[in-house]
């Protein structure tokens, strides 16, 4: 039986909320990836998921670098 060559797996950059104090990663059971929005809990302006990829936020706060 001939195998199907897999796929390379292409994941868009997800903008601000990639590198964002206030951002949670969250991975489904299918593999999807979503950015939670820690702000959206205490804020109603921010989306708790938000469209990505986020090119402007005015509560982006970069994690400080290890």
């Amino acid at each position: 039986m001939k195998e199907t060559p897999q796929r390379p797996v292409i994941v868009p950059p997800a903008g601000l909320c990639e590198n964002c104090i206030h951002s949670v990663k969250i991975r489904s059971d299918r593999g999807s990836i979503f950015y939670r929005c820690q702000r959206a809990m205490t804020d109603s302006s921010y989306e708790k998921y938000p469209r990505l990829p986020v090119l402007a936020c005015r509560g982006y706060e970069e994690t400080a670098e290890a």
